[in-house]
């Protein structure tokens, strides 16, 4: 079994998670349910031992962090999470199954207080534009 590595993506992307069917039919880098996802964002909330609630831009998500290292985790720190996207009723929604967002069940969590996010943010832009043209010039040079 081979561990997939966690793609950079904002609370946002997360939040508007799709269906594998949605995003093929989309035609977009959009996050699928079932995808190893890296984010990083503000505790808001420690919902329990086993559950915390990330923000980041005005977006929110549940993150389950029982397989994740212990850790003790303080609202209002910055943490990144590395996990897959799975398709549970969240604590967040509201009361129908159409209210209920992905939860990112979290396999890696680390405190990143003092992380310069526009920088990030920033260097995550430059790499994505980096790799789409690796991509273009290996597709354009067949």
């Amino acid at each position: 079994m081979s561990i997939k590595h966690g793609e950079p993506r904002s609370v946002r992307e997360v939040v508007c998670a799709r269906s594998e069917d949605e995003v093929a039919q989309v035609g977009t880098r959009a996050c699928a349910l079932g995808d190893s996802v890296r984010i990083v964002g503000r505790l808001k909330t420690v919902l329990s031992v086993e559950s915390v609630v990330l923000e980041d831009e005005g977006s929110e998500v549940e993150v389950d962090v029982s397989l994740s290292n212990p850790c003790r985790f303080k609202q209002g720190r910055q943490y990144q999470f590395i996990g897959e996207l799975e398709d549970r009723r969240n604590s967040l929604g509201g009361g129908g199954a159409a209210d209920a967002t992905p939860i990112l069940v979290a396999r890696i969590a680390r405190d990143v207080t003092g992380l310069d996010m526009a920088l990030y943010r920033a260097g995550l832009k430059a790499q994505e534009r980096c790799l789409r043209d690796i991509e273009e010039r290996s597709s354009g040079g067949r």
